[in-house]
């Protein structure tokens, strides 16, 4: 078996794995790596040397949310570094590479990319299997659950874009932002949610806690405050990339609020408790 620590600069972790208990694993956390391995096998193929993995920019880096949260990063510049590091043990004789095309994007500024609005109709973001999104659109094909950290961001990106797509066409199984009575919840006490799911009601409140925090920090606080707990957001680029977000984050509240009451009394509820928190910080 070939050693591949030198790749990661040695920083490789061994951690046990309980067999009996993870006989059966329905998630797709290992998606990317798998489309890697194929586009490799296909590039080498093809004699073709270049793969573009065309993900938005907040995905791919996630900085969006703290590290205790389960995302795969798979297309995180560091992972996409790596991959190549091994691409070029495994194949000596060529230069195969991946890069990601929109790493400067938002995801609204990706979909602004898209010349044909009806063919956004056709996406789905949603990573999650088949049976967690009941609906289906006409030909059968299940929605985007809705209740992800990709669907939020999908949601957050498609609304914003310049093709102005309404609630009906986003796709979705669930739209909390919409129909979900948020006067029901308190924004400091939102429910841990349940590990065995990705997609529920309690992972999309955490999610939409998390960007909400990170947005409005990100529009109150110096580059100084930022990088003291975010080093990369010295970067010019990547501080531009969250500033922009940050506002379609904020646009995408106003956006569903406007049927949605009980939303912007939760977001105002939500961002006073940020205010307490960084003044204590202070």
């Amino acid at each position: 078996m070939r050693n591949f620590d030198h790749l990661f600069d040695g920083d490789l972790t061994s951690i046990g794995v309980d067999e009996e208990f993870y006989a059966y694993e329905d998630t797709q956390f290992t998606r990317s790596f798998m489309y890697f391995a194929f586009a490799a096998a296909v590039a080498v193929a093809l004699d073709v040397d270049d793969i573009f993995v065309p993900e938005n920019g907040v995905l791919s880096r996630f900085s969006s949310l703290e590290s205790g949260w389960t995302t795969t990063r798979t297309v995180h510049p560091l992972f996409v570094k790596s991959l190549n590091r091994i691409f070029d043990d495994l194949f000596p004789d060529r230069k195969l590479e991946i890069s990601n095309p929109f790493l400067d994007y938002t995801k609204k500024e990706v979909v602004d990319r898209i010349p044909n609005k009806a063919d956004i109709f056709f996406t789905r973001t949603c990573p999650h299997p088949r049976e967690l999104s009941q609906g289906k659109d006409a030909s059968g094909h299940p929605y985007n659950c809705g209740e992800c950290i990709p669907c939020l961001i999908r949601i957050i990106g498609l609304v914003n874009s310049e093709h102005k797509i309404q609630p009906d066409g986003l796709m979705l199984d669930k739209n909390h932002l919409l129909d979900f009575d948020f006067s029901k919840v308190n924004a400091e006490n939102i429910a841990q949610p349940n590990q065995s799911r990705q997609s529920s009601l309690s992972v999309f409140l955490l999610g939409l806690n998390a960007h909400l925090s990170f947005a409005y920090r990100i529009q109150t606080s110096t580059q100084r405050e930022l990088v003291s707990s975010n080093p990369e957001l010295l970067d010019p680029d990547i501080l531009g990339l969250y500033e922009r977000f940050s506002r379609e984050i904020f646009q995408t509240v106003e956006f569903f609020a406007a049927d949605n009451p009980t939303l912007e009394n939760y977001v105002t509820e939500f961002l006073s408790l940020e205010d307490e928190e960084l003044a204590n910080l202070c």
